[in-house]
C-alpha cells in the first residue's frame, strides 16, 4: 500500500492541553487488510485526532487561583473532539503523554489519596468517555516512579505504547534489551470507506518519549530502565508492523513540533 497524507486540516491548541486533527485519504489493498470479501482496493477518508500535555486538567479551573479558566480542561476539549468527529466519516483519537502530573489533581491520587490496585486513574474515568484508540507516554509520567506509573497504566482505558524505554538488565549487550512497555498495537478499525462500505483496516501505533528522561528523573528511573534513540526505536519497529498487515503507521513522539515539514514515504 501507499500511504502519503494530502493535506492537512486545522489544528487547535488551548494552553497546555492541544487538540491536533489531520485529515488524510488514502488507498488500501485488501490483500493486506482484514476484508477477505473484497476484491479491489478501496479509498478511505480518515480524521486523525490528538489531544498532549492534559497534565490532569480535566476541569477548566485553575486550582492555584481557585477560580475557573478559560486556558485548559479536558472538559473544554471534549467538545472539540465531538464536533471534528461529527465532521468526518471515520477518525481516529490518541493522547500523546503528559496526562497524569500537572495539577493538585495529579499529586493528590500519587502521594495523598494513593491510587489502589483495581482503581482507576480519574484522568482516564474521564477520557474513557471519548474513546481513545491508544495512548503513549510524556516524560511527565515519570515524575512519580515506575511503581506508580504501572499501576495507573494497569486500568488504562485504550492501550499505551512505548518503543524506545527498556528495562535495564545491567549488561552492555543491546542486543538482548527488552521493552519495558509494548512498543507498538495493531488496532483493528472498522471505517466507512467511499462508496459506504464497511470495511476494517489495521492501524498500527508506536511510541516514543525523549531519551532525557533519564537525566530529569534519574531518581526514579536508574537502574531501572535505560532509553533508546527516538528514531532507530521506531525504524526497527516500522517492519515489525507492517509485517502483522498494517495499513497505516501512526507515531506518538512526545517531542514537541518544530518547523520542519514532512515527506511523502511510501509503505
Amino acid at each position: 500500500m501507499k500511504g502519503s497524507i494530502k493535506k492537512v486540516g486545522k489544528s487547535l491548541a488551548v494552553a497546555t492541553l492541544a487538540l491536533s486533527i489531520f485529515s488524510t485519504p488514502f488507498s488500501i489493498n485488501p490483500a493486506t487488510a482484514a476484508k477477505p470479501d473484497q476484491a479491489g482496493k478501496f479509498e478511505v477518508d480518515l480524521r486523525i485526532m490528538g489531544t498532549t500535555d492534559i497534565h490532569t486538567h480535566l476541569v477548566n479551573y485553575d486550582y492555584y487561583k481557585d477560580a475557573p479558566t478559560d486556558e485548559y480542561g479536558l472538559a473544554k476539549t471534549a467538545t472539540l473532539i465531538k464536533q471534528a468527529r461529527a465532521e468526518a466519516k471515520n477518525s481516529l483519537l490518541f493522547d500523546n503523554g503528559d496526562l497524569i502530573q500537572g495539577n493538585p489533581l495529579g499529586d493528590y491520587k500519587a502521594k495523598v489519596d494513593v491510587l489502589e490496585d483495581g482503581e482507576v486513574h480519574p484522568v482516564f474515568e474521564a477520557m474513557s468517555l471519548l474513546g481513545y484508540d491508544a495512548a503513549t507516554l510524556g516524560n511527565h509520567e515519570f515524575n512519580y516512579g515506575l511503581e506508580f506509573l504501572d499501576e495507573v497504566l494497569d486500568d488504562a482505558p485504550m492501550p499505551y505504547v512505548n518503543a524506545n524505554v527498556f528495562k535495564d538488565d545491567g549488561d552492555s549487550n543491546p542486543s538482548n534489551d527488552v521493552n519495558y512497555f509494548k512498543p507498538y498495537q495493531i488496532i483493528n478499525k472498522k471505517v466507512k470507506d467511499n462508496s459506504g462500505k464497511t470495511q476494517v483496516i489495521k492501524v498500527g501505533v508506536i511510541g516514543v518519549v525523549p531519551p532525557q528522561i533519564m537525566t530529569w528523573d534519574k531518581a526514579n528511573l536508574e537502574g531501572k530502565v535505560i532509553t533508546k534513540d527516538i528514531v532507530k526505536s521506531v525504524e526497527t519497529n516500522i517492519p515489525k508492523m507492517k509485517k502483522e498487515g498494517a495499513d497505516l503507521i501512526i507515531v506518538l513522539a512526545h517531542t514537541g513540533m518544530g518547523d520542519a515539514g514532512y515527506k511523502e514515504m511510501d509503505f
